[in-house]
């Protein structure tokens, strides 16, 4: 018995052509929308990556390329390093904020304002419990501007702790030694006692160390690291730019006792070696140089000071030359 064979009609191309104009935007949207996706979640990456390399430039302990200030004050080195691991996007310095705290929500405080080069208004507080924390932001746009979505802000934060010091116990049989790594916050306290035993008795007969100048009272702590000497300043220089109308520099003072009282000189570097008060410093101690202006000083970073003593085995010290740090 013979089976019935069965015709299909063939598909016309007009059919086709129908189909296909049906089926065509649902797969444009969908490549559109996995195009989309992927390009915002690109986006996010470098924004997040971003707070993290500037976070991760910020808490390195030493001082910038230029060997000029800590990295925790180097405000466009952290903005660089931020601009740097973005690769679509290219981040503003407003784009970037940088900020302080001991913790979430504790003792906040914004520094680094967009355009400075370094800011030396932060200290990080002894104990490691400094933060420094950046926020990066970017608008995300959709390619098509006609599609119903709207701009969205991509914001990621990151914060680490500044590693300012660690205590170090090397025990050598006879006599056990501690020491401890630098501190930067030593420049905040005058009265603060210089590290045990990062300085031996058996040290050269001077040994003078200076910490980094700061902003916030201008001026820097002079540590005499000798065992039995007490040093005596001879004279004082300082380079400062030229100071706004009405702020002139009219006092030293070390220890908290003034030095010197008057009017500075209209030419840099100022000079200063008739002082008034105890220029001394005794063993194992330490005094903060401050200079007092007449109004709130300005510092631009092309500050410097540089302090002569008495003692000709006592080295000059230079706030700008960091092999002299503690």
């Amino acid at each position: 018995m013979r089976k019935p064979i069965l015709f299909r009609p063939q598909k016309s191309p007009g059919q086709a052509m129908v189909e296909f104009a049906l089926v065509l935007p649902i797969l444009l949207l969908i490549v559109y929308g996995i195009l989309e996706v992927g390009r915002l979640l690109f986006i996010y990456n470098n924004v997040v990556s971003a707070a993290r390399q500037a976070t991760r430039y910020g808490s390195t302990t030493g001082l910038n390329t230029s060997g000029g200030v800590p990295r925790y004050q180097d405000c466009a080195g952290m903005r660089s390093a931020a601009q740097r691991s973005g690769f679509l996007d290219n981040f503003e310095d407003a784009d970037i904020l940088i900020w302080h705290d001991n913790g979430e929500e504790l003792h906040q405080s914004a520094y680094c304002k967009p355009g400075m080069a370094f800011d030396r208004s932060f200290q990080p507080s002894s104990g490691n419990s400094s933060r420094v924390r950046v926020q990066v932001s970017t608008e995300y746009t959709p390619m098509l501007p006609f599609i119903p979505l709207q701009p969205l802000t991509i914001t990621s934060v990151s914060a680490r702790t500044i590693l300012v010091g660690v205590t170090i116990a090397i025990t050598g049989g006879a006599q056990d030694i501690e020491f401890a790594t630098d501190d930067p916050n030593a420049a905040a306290d005058s009265t603060a006692a210089p590290p045990q035993g990062s300085h031996s008795e058996a040290a050269a007969p001077c040994d003078v160390r200076h910490s980094v100048l700061r902003a916030s009272p201008f001026g820097m702590t002079i540590f005499n690291y000798s065992a039995g000497l007490t040093i005596h300043i001879t004279n004082i220089k300082i380079w400062s730019p030229p100071s706004p109308a009405g702020q002139t520099l009219n006092r030293l003072t070390l220890g908290g006792a003034n030095i010197w009282n008057g009017i500075e000189p209209s030419d840099s570097p100022t000079f200063f070696g008739d002082f008034s008060g105890d220029v001394s410093i005794g063993p194992r101690a330490n005094k903060f140089l401050v200079a007092g202006f007449s109004m709130n000083y300005q510092a631009n970073g092309s500050e410097k000071i540089i302090v002569a003593f008495v003692e000709n085995q006592c080295p000059a010290l230079d706030s700008s030359n960091a092999r002299q740090l503690p």
